[in-house]
């Protein structure tokens, strides 16, 4: 028999409850809506207004989710690469948009610069456990204005894999980005997707007009969309774990509804984003375990909408590349991780993801490894368990090294990293004690300069320009 390790951190009743409850949100208190179009498409499919709030009906809530698609294969535009997303199944991404970056040669935190945009995207395209790299690093020598099309751009030009652009929360910018993706893809992306972005609605349970009218250029698009809900406990959500997971779950089931109607063939990803906040200072704190618990929460919630979700994650409070950032991120990624979540973020984070580094992308990449080998499914059966291996042990006094059963599992069963030590104090002496961040920062540099540069396509790179160009105009 096969056994796939999974944790499920309420029972399925309790989640058909939150599930219940998040739509009684939207029944009883509503969704303020700002764009009347939109609210009199809402009541065209059965919602109820009054003012600018939208009172949500539970058949469109039902259809929506019955039409959400629980795989999608994105192709990266410049290699061809594929990667399957699938409920069920887990993979990661770096975190989007990090102010600070820690400097490699001073290890200070500065501004990141377009610079280390492309240094990341190097990086991360040669971490196979990093399977969709997002934009790490907010680029301070770029104009807000048009900072999410820069991002993307750059991606599109440097990324060998699948691309999670920025959350976009400016329209100017979603109607340039969805032109980029349509000349890197083609004009029905849903059935082509080459990456994905997210978007979010506002806590608590709000969708101004300019993320409306985002959606309409990216989900129009056909663009796959994580949907960003990120209430913070105590801030702009109860503070309790149940009641901000709750929350949530009513802001995604309406963003997805609105969608669904823009759209009903768009791919969307149930993008919990629950926050919790230091509350002496207010201020949000990723690094606490109610990080890891209410992502969990949020996966068994997508699960039982049929929906693939994406969660933190490999995040930390920590400041450092330190003791703390490692038990925190690593509490925070396992327990979403082994209750099934698609995408796991966080990736390449420090100091609740207003910081980045290269070395952290090597070290976040070695604890998925191990958090993909505790999801690994066992086969349990007389040859798995190694009865003829025990045989000849026991019976013809032969040892356990010299087996086939031994020979056959060598490669695959024990854990083996990357980047960590794995021998002995003697060794540890022998090989110069070096420290893990040292270790870590070594192989970001050698994976940084060995990344090959992906060839451009001349025609492809004018219209680029041509787009940063009418983009410039109007928003600077």
């Amino acid at each position: 028999m096969n056994y796939i390790p999974r944790l499920n951190y309420v029972s399925k009743e309790d989640i058909a409850k939150l599930h219940e409850y998040g739509i009684e949100l939207l029944k009883r208190f509503g969704m303020r809506v700002e764009d009347p179009e939109i609210r009199k498409m809402l009541c065209e499919n059965g919602c109820t207004e009054k003012g600018d709030r939208v009172y949500f009906c539970e058949d469109l809530i039902n259809r929506t989710l019955q039409a959400q698609k629980n795989k999608v294969t994105m192709t990266a535009a410049s290699t061809g690469m594929k990667k399957e997303f699938e409920l069920g199944k887990t993979f990661t991404h770096s975190t989007g948009g990090a102010p600070w970056i820690a400097d490699m040669k001073t290890g200070k935190r500065r501004n990141g610069e377009l610079k280390d945009l492309v240094d990341t995207i190097h990086v991360m395209n040669q971490l196979p456990n990093l399977d969709i790299p997002c934009a790490l690093v907010y680029p301070s020598d770029v104009p807000s204005a048009i900072t999410q099309l820069k991002q993307t751009a750059t991606m599109f030009e440097h990324s060998s894999k699948p691309i999670y652009g920025p959350g976009i929360s400016l329209a100017s910018n979603a109607k340039y980005i969805a032109e980029l993706f349509k000349l890197y893809g083609n004009d029905d992306l849903a059935a082509n997707p080459i990456g994905m972005v997210g978007i979010s609605p506002e806590s608590p349970l709000f969708l101004p007009k300019e993320i409306t009218d985002t959606m309409r250029h990216i989900v129009g698009a056909g663009i796959p969309v994580s949907i960003l809900a990120a209430p913070m406990g105590g801030l702009t959500s109860p503070l309790s774990i149940a009641g901000t997971v709750a929350q949530a779950h009513a802001e995604i089931l309406a963003f997805a509804s609105v969608a669904h109607l823009l759209n009903p063939n768009c791919v969307m990803f149930y993008g919990s984003r629950t926050f919790f906040a230091n509350m002496k200072n207010t201020q949000s704190i990723l690094g606490l375990p109610e990080t890891g618990i209410s992502s969990a929460l949020a996966v068994q919630l997508a699960t039982y909408c049929g929906m693939m979700s994406d969660v933190y994650g490999l995040s930390c409070t920590s400041c450092a590349m330190d003791e703390q950032a490692g038990y925190e991120k690593m509490i925070n990624a396992l327990l979403p991780g082994i209750s099934g979540a698609t995408l796991i973020t966080g990736f390449g984070s420090t100091a609740s993801v207003m910081c980045c580094s290269l070395s952290q992308l090597v070290l976040d990449n070695e604890m998925i490894g191990m958090i993909r080998k505790a999801q690994r499914p066992f086969t349990i059966n007389e040859e798995e368990l190694g009865f003829e291996a025990i045989d000849y042990v026991v019976n013809e006094h032969e040892t356990f090294m010299e087996q086939e059963h031994t020979i056959d599992h060598l490669r695959d069963e024990i854990f083996a990293p990357s980047i960590g030590f794995d021998s002995v104090w003697a060794d540890w002496i022998r090989t110069g004690e070096v420290p893990l961040n040292q270790r870590a920062e070594e192989r970001a540099l050698s994976l940084l300069e060995s990344d090959p540069v992906i060839p451009q396509n001349p025609e492809i790179t004018k219209e680029v320009e041509k787009i940063l160009a009418a983009a410039e105009k109007e928003l600077l």
